[in-house]
């Protein structure tokens, strides 16, 4: 009955590579509250990876609707119009996130993430590396998250692999 148990339960079960049992749990997070933005947040992030995008975008802006203040669903949102190729569109959330960034912190990961949905892999990792100097949680991730995969055979991303102790 906990919705951030369900959501974070349809994390892990996508992070494992079971995306229709994320999709499972995700969707009974939201039967039992449709305004949980976590949950549409995950479950933005479960479609992008499949490459149902239209479905993902939805998702995402149903998060930043619900979601307050929070950037993250801005920062998938983004990263999902860059790989639907609504380049345009990602520019333009892109540049809201910095704005954003100037009246409270946003992480470095986040600019990083849709620098690589860009696919801008000089930024991307330029922002990894900033990520990494100021020790985000979020980086903790980079080996599992498959959006990572395009850049996995970079020299920087491999010996920022190595620091991390991955």
């Amino acid at each position: 009955m906990s919705l951030l148990t369900n959501a974070l339960e349809g994390q892990f079960l996508f992070y494992a590579g079971h995306d229709e049992k994320a999709i499972v749990r995700l969707r009974k997070s939201l039967e039992l509250d449709p305004t949980f933005w976590i949950a549409h947040g995950i479950l933005g992030r479960v479609y992008t990876g499949q490459g149902r995008y239209d479905e993902a975008i939805d998702e995402f802006r149903k998060a930043i609707e619900f979601g307050g203040s929070a950037n993250e669903p801005i920062t998938q949102l983004a990263y999902a119009l860059a790989k639907s190729g609504r380049r345009e569109e990602a520019k333009a959330t892109l540049e809201e996130l910095k704005i954003s960034a100037t009246k409270s912190y946003v992480p470095a990961y986040n600019f990083a993430v849709i620098y690589n949905g860009l696919g801008d892999k000089e930024q991307a990792l330029k922002y990894l590396e900033k990520s990494f100097q100021e020790r985000e949680v979020q980086i903790t991730f980079i080996k599992i998250d498959t959006r990572w995969n395009e850049i996995h055979d970079e020299v920087h991303f491999q010996n920022l692999m190595r620091r991390l102790g991955f």
